[in-house]
């Protein structure tokens, strides 16, 4: 039982890997009739790109990449020279490199990104922005990034994610703009660029470990993923609440099952429908006036406990 168990699960994880088919990276071919001279008759023309020391310690001259350029150093002309792609850059840097084993899957590949687009691959610093056509980079003197950026890695993202970059902004956001995460301390970019490995609540609570539980009463969402709740770019409300309190509760929770669980049509705490009251759309209960003011507030100002309780099953404490 326990061998057909297990077969079966290898089977469908098999299969499952079948399903995601690798976009294989592809080499440039040499052209044809090139050979060897040096990186120092590369000098003559490119001195702005052999001045950079950083290259050096990579023990890598241009031919390494570019291959032989003896008849573009002749005729000075673009198509004289190959113009590496991912598969020479992976050709050296997937070795022993987990992360770019999933290149080939990643949301970044299927859109047809090269290595270059958001590596500076000869100088420490590049400009990037986006290109009119297609969704690769080209340069700009505007956002510096590249292979040695440092902590502006963020921005060589946001010259295509147009749309997290403005979610920076909200007054309620992970601290991007002041430097102290960047988007790779949450997504992968050579792999599934959603999240790193492992599912999204496992991610959050690698560093917001005081809400990961296991706890006796868990609030859902912790347990399915942290984003039901939040956006972790920023929000307007609070706490990085998709949108404020009670709204965001109302979501899932409907007026008629908040009336403290009573739902037998006199109101909360047993309070019978006297003129002045009013009632939650298709519910039959009833709440007076002053008890609505203290509800339509937040409700963690009573379920303190939100993410999970060791005592308290209505997550109060």
């Amino acid at each position: 039982m326990g061998i057909a168990i297990v077969g079966t699960a290898c089977a469908a994880a098999f299969a499952c890997a079948l399903a995601w088919t690798p976009i294989a990276p592809r080499r440039v071919e040499a052209v044809a009739g090139a050979e060897r001279v040096g990186a120092a008759e590369c000098r003559d023309c490119h001195e702005d790109v052999l001045g950079h020391e950083e290259m050096a310690s990579y023990h890598a001259d241009c031919e390494a990449c570019h291959g032989g350029g003896s008849l573009h150093a002749e005729s000075q002309e673009p198509e004289d020279v190959r113009f590496p792609s991912t598969g020479d850059c992976l050709a050296c840097h997937e070795k022993g490199r987990d992360t770019h084993l999933a290149w080939g899957t990643g949301e970044h590949a299927r859109a047809g990104l090269l290595c270059a687009d958001c590596h500076g691959v000869h100088e420490p610093t590049r400009q990037f922005v986006r290109r009119t056509a297609g969704s690769a980079l080209a340069p700009r003197a505007a956002a510096p990034g590249g292979m040695f950026q440092g902590g502006e890695r963020t921005r060589v993202c946001t010259a295509c994610h147009e749309d997290v970059a403005a979610r920076f902004q909200y007054p309620s956001h992970h601290p991007v703009r002041e430097g102290q995460l960047d988007c790779t301390s949450c997504h992968d970019p050579h792999g599934d660029s959603r999240v790193h490995a492992g599912d999204a609540t496992a991610r959050c609570t690698s560093c917001h470990q005081d809400y990961a539980g296991p706890w006796v009463y868990e609030h859902q969402p912790v347990a399915e993923d942290c984003t039901e709740c939040h956006d972790p770019h920023g929000a307007p409300a609070s706490d990085l609440l998709a949108s404020p309190q009670p709204a965001i509760c109302l979501e899932c929770h409907s007026l008629a099952d908040l009336w403290h669980h009573n739902t037998s049509g006199t109101g909360i705490r047993g309070n019978t429908g006297a003129s002045d009251d009013f009632s939650a759309p298709g519910s039959g209960a009833s709440i007076k006036p002053l008890e609505a003011r203290t509800f339509l507030r937040e409700c963690t100002n009573c379920h303190g406990a939100i993410h999970g309780s060791y005592t308290d099953e209505t997550l109060q404490h």
